[in-house]
């Protein structure tokens, strides 16, 4: 069946300021990047909130209008650990405790967007900087490092892919009040 409709590749993220992304680099500067591990360019740094996947327009614009009526306060996240998840290969910053309001953002999106047909994960959201995939091993960094990221707002982000690998771009930010 041939169709004409458009779908995206989304989902919704803390997207880091400019101060915040050269913070994040500075640290992640100072560590040895193994053989073959891919290391995610500054500018696709972000803490996921909900991946939604391929998406159609209809059901775009319903999670749009859901995300502009959550009504969550801001909160500060401080970045002040490095970890690494053996199954996925994947290294990250991260922080050693959780703010309440971030796990109150997660849930309360979550929750949203069923409305629109989304089934969040049913794994415990662990929130994190993705550094670099297919890193083989963890890795030893300099752990003594404290990165405020102030979040008064979230966004709605498109996954491109192209020759030169996969790109973020922000489609729409929702300030939080």
């Amino acid at each position: 069946m041939v169709t004409d409709k458009q779908f995206n590749r989304l989902f919704f993220a803390l997207w880091p300021s400019d101060q915040v992304r050269q913070s994040i680099v500075d640290v992640f500067s100072a560590i040895a990047i193994p053989e073959n591990s891919r290391v995610l360019q500054p500018e696709n740094l972000h803490i996921t909130l909900h991946f939604v996947g391929q998406v159609e327009p209809d059901r775009r614009v319903c999670m749009q209008q859901v995300a502009c009526a959550l009504n969550d306060k801001p909160f500060v996240v401080n970045l002040d650990c490095l970890g690494y998840f053996t199954k996925a290969k994947i290294f990250w910053m991260g922080c050693q405790h959780l703010p309440v309001e971030l796990v109150q953002l997660h849930r309360d999106l979550g929750e949203s967007l069923a409305n629109c047909g989304y089934q969040s994960e049913s794994r415990q959201y662990k929130p994190h900087v993705t550094l670099m995939r297919k890193c083989m091993e963890p890795l030893n960094g300099n752990k003594d490092f404290v990165i405020p990221w102030h979040v008064d707002e979230f966004a709605l982000v498109e996954s491109i892919s192209g020759v030169d690998g996969v790109r973020y771009q922000v489609i729409e930010k929702y300030p939080l009040a």
